[in-house]
């Protein structure tokens, strides 16, 4: 009886332990991509995406962007701490993010027409759905003061329009006499700080959002040029003044009178009438904003390629690269259908994926015209059709960065695109040049972080892409190629610490590859990437076999000059 009782309690302990670590199913993550909720932007899912977005009664500015991009990892930073700076505008506007490289989450990015990461979209208070209704477009910025601004006076349009009721006014006026600046103030406004400031500046609609959750306080704009300048005796601009409800005036203009120190001074004197300020809205951010819990991967031999990496990669381009295009058509489905055709010519494929691949480049021929949504349907319908495509766990083993905004596809990328120059080579035929046609097509269209295509194509057009004729300058080229992109990114804020862009390869991973004075030994560079690159070579897992034997290198006719100017360039 006893030994049943304590089944019975070990039954009702575990049932309890199990419905605690139910999870409403409201698409609400506290983590995706590059961001977290530590980061006071709201993560928006395809779950969560109608719910968070629509009918809401503050604005949006949503950033669309791709987690493997470049230029959106390096901006995550700025974006992050622009969040922090203006979390007390929240009943205003609040940052949202969405990661259009999660496979879910592509029909929205669709939808909304994001062609270039990182997109910013401004969405009114009360939005509605609509296929017509895709935000309003931000230019595209590296600064997130510059995207302030936009932010800034995009708000102070709105509000001019009508929208933004239950914002501060951030509108800008001409005053004689302090009770005409107070006309319009609510009767409970205790203070009201005039910011004298051209129609320009933004400092004044900065300081009447920074306090909007104040109780009783308003900040207003005033032109600088206007009589009430002179009554005021606002010599220095930005100029700021303390105005009682009984119409007292305080001059408050700090000696350096920046949007801080107004602020600062705007507290300060508040502090001294003892006012009561809000709860302070953020908190101390932790500066450890990643914390891995899983062994860092070490490999004993980093020059090794995993057939994982590759079907990540194409998983990828297949569910979120290729079918981003709200319409596929003319030049961009030809770049698709010549880049399946290298993949099914050069692609060392296992299993099912090769008749996956044939499947989708035959379908896609039927027609001249594709929706995305299209595309991806069909995507998903043949995975069906061929089940299993892929024979791997689908996760980066040798392209796996020490944190998750690291290496990954971009690796897998340069990956492919190394395997598929170096198999393409061991074909019948010149290959390769089409190899290097194919990948300039897919990267010029497809690729997600576009400011590393506009780079890619820049490079292809200085480098002679389109004049490489033979196999073995097409393998040379695209490893110049990528020892120019990694020069250009080192030490950059998308470089991994713990994997380094260097100048590959490296002297301990092949000394035969540099000659006595450091210069390159093109035909052991030549040997180096066939053994690396081979589809003989490719690992399954991780355990790492020898290699099989080397390629000879058919340097018989090979542009030694052309290939060294290229480097050196």
């Amino acid at each position: 009886m006893k030994r049943l009782l304590l089944l019975l309690l070990y039954i009702i302990i575990i049932n309890d332990s199990v419905k605690s670590a139910v999870i409403s199913d409201n698409g609400d993550v506290d983590e995706q991509g590059l961001y977290s909720k530590s980061d006071h932007v709201m993560i928006l899912t395809r779950k969560n995406f109608d719910r968070r977005v629509y009918g809401q009664k503050h604005s949006l500015l949503v950033e669309f962007y791709n987690s493997y991009c470049g230029h959106c990892r390096a901006f995550a930073p700025k974006f992050k701490s622009f969040a922090a700076d203006i979390v007390s505008w929240k009943n205003v506007i609040q940052l949202a993010v969405l990661d259009c490289s999660v496979d879910e989450n592509n029909e929205i990015c669709r939808q909304f027409e994001i062609m270039a990461y990182p997109s910013f979209r401004y969405l009114h208070e009360n939005y509605v759905k609509g296929n017509a209704n895709v935000g309003e477009r931000f230019e595209s910025t590296d600064s997130a003061e510059k995207l302030k601004s936009q932010l800034i006076s995009k708000l102070q349009s709105e509000q001019s329009m009508g929208r933004l009721a239950f914002a501060p006014p951030l509108g800008i006026a001409s005053y004689a006499t302090y009770t005409s600046a107070l006309s319009d103030v609510p009767i409970d406004v205790i203070y009201t700080f005039l910011v004298f400031k051209n129609g320009n500046s933004t400092v004044g609609s900065e300081l009447a959002l920074d306090t909007s959750t104040y109780k009783q306080i308003r900040v207003k704009r005033v032109f600088d040029n206007c009589e009430l300048a002179n009554v005021a005796g606002v010599t220095h601009f930005p100029g700021l003044v303390a105005v009682r409800a009984t119409l007292e005036p305080t001059p408050l203009t700090p000696k350096l009178p920046t949007k801080l120190n107004l602020l600062k001074a705007i507290n300060t004197f508040l502090r001294s009438k003892n006012y009561a300020f809000p709860a302070s809205e953020i908190d101390m951010k932790d500066n450890n904003l990643y914390s891995n819990s899983e062994e860092k991967l070490k490999l004993s031999n980093s020059d090794v390629v995993y057939y994982s990496d590759l079907e990540k990669t194409l998983k990828t381009i297949f569910h979120t690269e290729i079918t981003r295009h709200k319409t596929l058509k003319a030049e961009e489905l030809q770049a698709l259908l010549n880049f399946l055709d290298i993949l099914l010519v050069a692609f060392p494929f296992k299993g099912n994926l090769r008749s996956y691949t044939e499947d989708l480049a035959q379908t896609l021929r039927t027609k001249s015209v594709w929706g995305g949504s299209e595309v991806y349907d069909l995507v998903k319908r043949l995975e069906n059709t061929h089940a299993p495509v892929y024979i791997t766990d689908l996760d980066y083993i040798g392209c796996k960065g020490s944190q998750p905004k690291y290496r990954g596809y971009t690796c897998g990328l340069w990956t492919l695109f190394h395997t598929l120059t170096v198999n393409a080579a061991n074909k019948p035929g010149v290959q390769g040049p089409k190899v290097l046609t194919a990948v300039h097509g897919y990267v010029k269209h497809f690729f997600g972080c576009t400011e590393c295509a506009e780079h890619f194509q820049a490079m292809a057009a200085r480098n002679r892409l389109f004049n490489v004729k033979e196999n073995d300058k097409a393998i040379l080229w695209l490893w110049i190629s990528h020892n120019e992109v990694n020069l250009r990114l080192a030490g950059d804020l998308t470089e991994d610490p713990e994997h380094p862009k260097i100048q590959y390869p490296s002297t301990l991973k092949c000394p035969e590859c540099r000659l006595s004075r450091g210069a390159w030994n093109l035909p052991a560079v030549y040997e180096y990437l066939q053994r690396v690159y081979g589809a003989d070579n490719i690992q399954e897992g991780q355990r790492i076999s020898k290699s099989s034997a080397l390629a000879t290198s058919p340097f018989s006719d090979l542009d030694i000059g052309m290939l060294s100017l290229l480097y050196t360039a």
